[in-house]
């Protein structure tokens, strides 16, 4: 997740940008050993990956902090309030809205990966009514990008 977060969408060479990180001391040796440069190759070429190169406004490792009413999370919560924390992995904007994307590095395959999906969507779905109320914008998908199989899966 630390190269995510200072990849270059624009530059395709993946392997060359975890080098660069490793020289800037972004990463550790070890981290950098670690680096699945296929993957992040496959992300970069990937239809998500191109988005992201297009998109406008793009936001990378966003912390928000909000306080929002808990009945916008679970609809029987009542009358609370709740603080939501997070960091957003990415963040960019289209003419549309916002695409809210989380990158997650399960090792899973096949019909396992929109299973697994499922498990995040309230995630997806908190960060994306924090996302409308911070940047005052209508969020209009929220996308996971598994990194191990390379599949989008769009909630």
């Amino acid at each position: 997740h630390l190269a995510l977060q200072y990849l270059d969408f624009s530059n395709p060479d993946a392997a060359g940008q975890v080098e660069a990180l490793r020289e800037k001391r972004l990463l550790t040796r070890e981290q950098a050993d670690s680096v699945d440069v296929g993957q992040l190759e496959a992300l970069l070429v990937s239809p998500l990956g191109e988005e992201i190169r297009g998109g406008k406004n793009v936001l990378r490792e966003y912390p928000f902090t909000v306080l929002i009413p808990a009945m916008e999370l679970d609809e029987d919560a009542g009358d609370d309030q709740v603080l939501l924390q997070g960091v957003v992995d990415c963040c960019f904007e289209t003419e549309e809205g916002l695409t809210v994307v989380d990158f997650k590095s399960d090792r899973v395959f096949g019909e396992e990966v929109a299973r697994r999906a499922e498990r995040y969507r309230p995630q997806l779905t908190a960060y994306g009514t924090a996302l409308e109320r911070v940047l005052e914008k209508k969020v209009i998908r929220r996308t996971l990008y598994f990194l191990t199989p390379g599949e989008t899966v769009n909630l």
